[in-house]
């Protein structure tokens, strides 16, 4: 019988358990039980904090918390105005954010969850598969606009690139973390859907498409494994190289995303600054962050677990 090998990837998760310090004085009963009906995440998050919160609510009997999935900038804005007391973000707090909690007698506490991607995905009809991080950056700035720039044999005529919210954690990192000197041009191929199942959607429906999204959106729920993407689209390999091959040119899924071959990764954090030690909203950060079963979800829908500690091996299958 011939024996294949190969590389499979496992991950175990650190089982260390830790509890996080108390944020500062505590609000009038009244204002603190509106402030923690409620949590905030950016919508492109909203999958995967579902399943923790599911989760969350069947194991714990306590008051609910319940979700709004809005754009990052306005979840930051929530959190600063002290009208909820958790947000869910691709971003830390800057500093002068941090300083201003701070002076209101709130200690915020930002814990890094997970670790997902930025995928670039195509229609299936489309044969370009492969893209560089430098041309990339040419198409968010308008200097390449046609497919013929990327593959001369290509009849798709113009470029337009779908993304969820132009306030979004998507857009923020593409600007923030990709572009460098470059500015992106939203006037022309850029297109803004509001969501990201409507992302995925676009794509679809337009072959000359490329949608930008959270790698959170590429599972396919039929795959218990979770290494086939989302049947209904194509996901591009992307490079650091002058020029892609599929040899220099990695996908946004786990292995790549912990050896850091996938260049577009980001983090997400839960930041709370829940001043009551028995809160709803600390709570469910800190079950977020607790190994089983907070950060094996995460896993299971296909993000990297920041706690995770893990280990490449060969494998001889018969």
């Amino acid at each position: 019988m011939k024996r294949t090998q190969f590389n499979n990837f496992i991950i175990g998760l650190a089982l260390s358990i830790g509890l996080f310090p108390s944020c500062g004085d505590k609000p009038s009963d009244n204002a603190y039980k509106e402030q923690a009906r409620y949590f905030a995440a950016d919508e492109s998050l909203s999958p995967v904090i579902d399943e923790e919160l599911d989760i969350f609510n069947m194991k714990n009997k306590r008051d609910s918390i319940y979700p709004l999935y809005i754009n990052e900038q306005e979840a930051i804005e929530k959190l600063m105005n002290r009208e909820i007391l958790l947000v869910f973000t691709t971003r830390a707090l800057t500093p002068k954010e941090e300083n201003f909690l701070k002076e209101q007698q709130y200690k915020p506490r930002c814990i890094p969850l997970a670790y997902d991607a930025l995928a670039l995905i195509v229609n299936k009809a489309n044969p370009d598969s492969l893209m560089t991080v430098e041309n990339f950056r040419k198409i968010m700035a308008g200097e390449i606009t046609t497919w013929k720039e990327l593959n001369p044999d290509s009849k798709l005529g113009k470029i337009k690139v779908a993304f969820d919210n132009p306030k979004s954690g998507t857009l923020r990192f593409v600007v923030d973390s990709i572009m460098k000197d470059k500015k992106v041009k939203t006037d022309g191929n850029v297109k803004a859907v509001m969501t990201s199942a409507e992302v995925v959607e676009y794509v679809e429906n337009h072959e000359n498409a490329i949608g930008v999204v959270g790698s959170i959106w590429l599972n396919d729920q039929r795959d218990t494994t979770n290494l086939i993407y989302n049947r209904t689209i194509k996901v591009m390999r992307v490079s650091k190289a002058a020029e892609a091959t599929r040899a220099n040119s990695y996908t946004p899924d786990q292995y790549n995303i912990a050896y850091a071959y996938y260049p577009f990764i980001r983090t997400l954090y839960a930041i709370c600054i829940d001043p009551r030690s028995t809160g709803v909203p600390r709570a469910f950060s800190n079950f977020c962050w607790l190994p089983n079963p907070g950060q094996l979800i995460f896993f299971n829908a296909g993000l990297f677990p920041a706690r995770a500690d893990y280990s490449v091996r060969d494998v001889v299958i018969d």
